[in-house]
């Protein structure tokens, strides 16, 4: 191509030596951990002009855009739809947290306590703390779950536990930049007919309320000691592929800063 001048410019990420928390990794649902260096190749193609076009015509100039830093997840006003980019939390529950990152794609905005995708949020990501757990979804006053909520294992006890479910994955170990955790799936019920008598409501613990047939993905972190839950929700009527593999991009992009 001798009218074209290419220049190729190759932005490798550093590699990391520490195994230990050092550098993103991502989880990948149903406990498969996947790491990998980012590599991004951005190209700058100077077009030197045609012999026939005028000798005081401009050259144009074609470059690759910047890409967008890190923005705080809940920076922008509730409802507002978020550009696709990365995005942080440092705070889950009013409790300070190393940085949690996450990727969105087009169609996500800010719901309060995570995001959502759609304007009917056919998905949702929710970060929290702990609470009480109820120990039967569809009968909350039976009262809440005996065992602790202060660890990670009587947390997975708790809501892997917790009665009412139509299915429960078995829990399985995962690790998010050496941050130790567990995942699993819920199922709800078809029907909440007899569910909490004079409402109907399904619900997990106080505040947290599912459709029938909704399917729930959980993350349940270990961050230096402190319990972080990761909920993520699809509704049923959009449980289809492409959905399911959106959901599963968000979570798969998810890494903690250091400490």
């Amino acid at each position: 191509f001798p009218q074209e001048e290419t220049t190729m410019i190759d932005l490798e990420a550093p590699s990391q030596t520490d195994e230990h928390r050092k550098g993103p990794k991502r989880v990948v649902v149903a406990g498969l951990l996947a790491a990998a260096a980012v590599v991004a190749i951005a190209v700058v193609a100077i077009y030197n002009g045609d012999p026939d076009s005028p000798a005081d015509q401009p050259s144009p100039t074609v470059t690759v855009p910047p890409t967008m830093p890190p923005q705080a997840l809940f920076g922008a006003p509730e409802e507002q739809l978020m550009p696709p980019g990365t995005y942080f939390l440092d705070e889950v529950g009013g409790t300070a947290t190393p940085r949690i990152f996450l990727t969105l794609g087009e169609g996500w905005r800010n719901i309060g306590t995570g995001v959502g995708i759609g304007n009917d949020e056919l998905g949702v990501v929710r970060f929290s703390r702990p609470e009480g757990v109820f120990a039967d979804a569809c009968h909350a006053s039976e009262g809440y779950h005996q065992g602790s909520v202060t660890t990670l294992d009587g947390v997975v006890a708790a809501l892997s536990e917790q009665a009412g479910w139509a299915a429960v994955t078995a829990p399985s170990d995962i690790t998010v930049n050496g941050y130790p955790g567990k995942t699993f799936q819920r199922t709800a019920p078809a029907d909440f007919t007899g569910c909490n008598p004079g409402d109907a409501q399904f619900r997990s613990s106080s505040g947290w309320w599912y459709e029938p047939n909704e399917i729930e993905t959980l993350l349940v972190l270990d961050v230096n000691g402190s319990i972080i839950e990761i909920h993520t929700r699809l509704k049923p009527d959009h449980n289809d592929a492409d959905a399911v593999a959106g959901l599963a991009a968000v979570l798969d992009s998810i890494r903690i800063a250091d400490a």
